[in-house]
């Protein structure tokens, strides 16, 4: 591979990145190869390796450089960077597609039971809930003054459990979006407060 199918290809494997770090890339390539001073139609590949290996090490060194920026800058903009640039690192390596897209799938599994779990405890309450209002005045249709007594205490109590389930999904709701929260605001500080 000569030279310029060389830039060529490097160019290529790294259309993702951001253009002003692709352009430095290929011109400091550019430049390196040409003082190499090798012969024209030169294996380019045997002194600087594949262009995926070179394209790889780009990706790598530009992700460094934005994480090391970002630090200093903390902009959204700049954390977008940082993330796509990793993703792109990430899908450079050989196995890592398929475990990338293993980990994404168990973590998109793991967020969706947990949804799932949330929502049918908040279904479950409901549904206690309407059972226990239900029974409360179901209880005043009740032939007897025994069974009256024990269908409307059956309700209330029906009705009371369900209210505790409520508090209780409130309060495990709010307790883990505290910590998220603070979890952030502490990575922004350097210190747990």
């Amino acid at each position: 591979m000569n030279k310029q199918q060389f830039l060529q290809e490097l160019d290529r494997r790294l259309k993702l990145i951001p253009a002003d770090d692709r352009q430095d890339a290929i011109e400091y390539y550019d430049g390196y190869i040409s003082d190499m001073e090798l012969p024209e139609g030169t294996d380019v590949v045997a002194s600087l390796g594949t262009p995926k290996e070179v394209a790889k090490n780009i990706i790598e060194q530009c992700t460094q450089k934005h994480i090391e920026n970002t630090a200093e800058q903390k902009t959204v903009k700049g954390k977008a960077t940082v993330v796509w640039l990793t993703i792109l690192g990430v899908l450079a390596l050989p196995l890592s597609l398929p475990l990338g897209i293993m980990v994404m799938a168990i973590v998109f599994a793991v967020l969706i039971t947990i949804g799932a779990v949330v929502f049918a405890l908040i279904v479950s309450a409901v549904a206690i809930a309407a059972s226990g209002f239900f029974s409360i005045f179901w209880g005043l249709f009740v032939p007897g003054f025994a069974q009256k007594l024990f269908t409307i205490g059956a309700g209330l109590m029906i009705s009371g459990l369900s209210i505790l389930l409520v508090y209780g999904l409130v309060l495990l709701i709010r307790t883990v979006s505290h910590n998220i929260y603070r979890k952030k605001e502490t990575e922004g500080t350097g210190y747990e407060q």
